[in-house]
C-alpha cells in the first residue's frame, strides 16, 4: 500500500460559472490571472472588495469550454456568489451553488501522485497542473506531487478507489494547508484583511502584473509603495485548550502579539495556530490564553514581498 491518505473536504464547497468569456469575466474580479487558467492549469487567486479586502480565497478551474468552478470555503460561497453574481449577469455568465455536484476532497502524503496514478490512470505533475477524467478533476498542490485537491462527481468511481487505500483525517489536510502558507478564511472573516497581511501575494494568490481588478489599486498601493506591518505567522503546540479566531497570543512578557486567524488540531494532537502578528514577532515563542506554549513555525516563502 503506498503512503498516501484520502478525505473528503467538509469545510470547502464549489460554485460553478457558466456562460462564454469565464476567464474575462473573472479577470476583472480576481487577484489572480485568469488568462493562464485552462484545461491543464489551475490557478488560485482572491476575491477583493473596493478597499482590497479579501472576501474570500478560492481556486479556478477552467475543465472545459462554456463552464468553470470555484473552489471556496463552504462558510463563505454564498457571499461570495452573490458578490460574483452582481457582475456576472452583465456578462450573461451565472454563477451558481454546485456542491451537491462536485464534492471537494483532498490526497496526500509520500505516495499521493502514484496512489492517484495507479486509481485514475493519470496525475498532474507540476503545482497547479489539473488532469481530468470520468466524474473526477484533480490539481497538483505542489511540485513534489504529495499534495492533490481533488472534485468527485457523487457517481464517481475513484472515490472507493481512493479511500480504499488509506483515509486520513481533514484536519491533517488542513494542518498540512498551514505548513504549506496557505491561510484559508473561515466564517466571519470575510472583508477584514488585505491580501498581504494573510501571505497571499507571497503564497502565489496575487499577480501584480495582471491589470485591473475590484480592489486592485489599495493591493497595488502597498505592494509598490509600502510594506505589510502584520502579516500572519505559524504556531504551533500541544495545547491542552485549542485557541479560536479572535484569540490574543502573547509574548513572554504577557504583552500582546498576535491574533489567532486560524487553529487546527491534527490527528497526532498537535495544535497549528496561525496568527496576524508584526512581521518582526512571527518568530518568537508565544503563549496562548491560557498560558500554554508555542513554537514558530517556518513558513515556505521568504523575504518581504510588500
Amino acid at each position: 500500500m503506498t503512503d498516501s491518505q484520502f478525505s473528503e473536504l467538509s469545510e470547502d464547497t464549489v460554485l460553478a460559472l457558466e456562460g462564454d468569456g469565464i476567464a474575462a469575466f473573472l479577470q476583472g474580479q480576481l487577484t489572480c490571472d485568469t488568462r493562464v487558467a485552462g484545461p491543464e492549469r489551475s490557478v488560485p487567486g482572491a476575491l477583493c472588495n473596493a478597499k482590497g479586502r479579501v472576501i474570500a480565497d478560492l481556486r479556478l478551474l477552467l475543465p472545459a469550454s462554456g463552464g468553470g468552478l470555484l473552489r471556496v470555503g463552504a462558510a463563505l460561497a454564498e457571499h461570495t456568489a452573490t458578490v460574483l453574481g452582481r457582475y456576472a449577469m452583465f456578462s450573461r455568465i451565472a454563477v451558481k451553488a454546485a456542491g451537491d455536484r462536485w464534492q471537494p476532497c483532498a490526497l496526500w502524503g509520500k505516495g499521493a501522485a502514484a496512489t492517484l496514478r495507479e486509481a485514475a490512470g493519470t496525475a498532474p505533475e507540476g503545482e497547479n497542473a489539473c488532469a481530468a477524467g470520468d466524474g473526477w478533476l484533480a490539481v497538483s498542490c505542489d511540485e513534489t506531487g504529495e499534495a492533490f485537491e481533488l472534485y468527485l462527481a457523487n457517481d464517481s468511481a475513484l472515490r472507493e478507489r481512493l479511500a480504499a487505500t488509506g483515509t486520513g483525517a481533514e484536519a491533517d489536510w488542513r494542518a498540512l494547508e498551514l505548513r504549506r502558507g496557505l491561510l484559508r478564511l473561515g466564517a466571519g472573516q470575510a472583508e477584514a484583511r488585505l491580501p498581504q497581511a494573510l501571505n497571499y501575494d507571497r503564497a502565489g494568490l496575487v499577480s501584480f502584473r495582471k491589470g485591473c481588478y475590484t480592489g486592485q489599486e489599495v493591493v497595488a498601493r502597498l505592494h509598490y509603495r509600502g510594506r505589510a506591518k502584520q502579516r500572519w505567522g505559524l504556531w504551533r503546540g500541544r495545547l491542552a485548550e485549542a485557541p479560536r479566531p479572535g484569540d490574543t497570543l502573547a509574548d513572554g512578557e504577557g504583552h500582546p502579539s498576535a491574533e489567532v486567524l486560524r487553529c487546527v488540531r491534527d490527528s497526532a494532537g498537535t495544535a497549528w495556530v496561525a496568527g496576524l502578528a508584526r512581521v518582526e514577532d512571527s518568530e518568537r515563542r508565544l503563549t496562548t490564553a491560557a498560558g500554554e506554549p508555542l513554537e514558530p513555525c517556518p513558513l515556505p516563502y521568504a523575504g518581504d514581498a510588500g
